[in-house]
């Protein structure tokens, strides 16, 4: 990870600092992250987008969500954060659950990491597809 997104990660997960706490869903990491750019969506959410070392194209990175978004105090457990973004319908912020609807369609379900305030999609690690026999053009 570079320098930049980890000391980005560290400002915003920092109670101490004036921002206010983010949950923090990974969608892909990056192996030899070299450039990353912060996009700023609707109702304060974050969304980073990083460039690797050998690969051509920027690719999203994570979704940085305020807490309090959610509905819940920045002290709240993960298991908390946990239920209210695995159904959305909880969420009483408008923009934000509308937002946390379309990651949950795109990457299918949110899991618990071992950090806190740290949570992965399910498509997390790609998965390769073994493909046997000869394949049709076209096709």
């Amino acid at each position: 990870m570079s320098e930049k997104l980890k000391e980005f990660l560290k400002k915003i997960h920092d109670p101490k600092n004036n921002l206010p706490i983010y949950a923090t869903i990974i969608v892909r990491p990056g192996k030899k992250v070299v450039d990353i750019k912060i996009k700023k969506e609707e109702a304060n959410i974050l969304r980073v987008i990083v460039h690797e070392e050998k690969s051509s194209g920027w690719f999203v990175h994570s979704f940085h969500i305020p807490i309090k978004n959610i509905g819940l105090t920045p002290n709240a457990k993960n298991k908390e954060i946990l239920a209210n973004l695995s159904n959305p319908n909880k969420i009483p912020n408008k923009t934000t659950k509308i937002f946390v609807e379309d990651i949950l369609r795109k990457y299918i379900n949110i899991l618990p990491d071992k950090k806190k305030h740290y949570f992965m999609t399910e498509r997390y690690k790609k998965k390769k597809v073994m493909q046997t026999g000869v394949k049709l053009k076209g096709f």
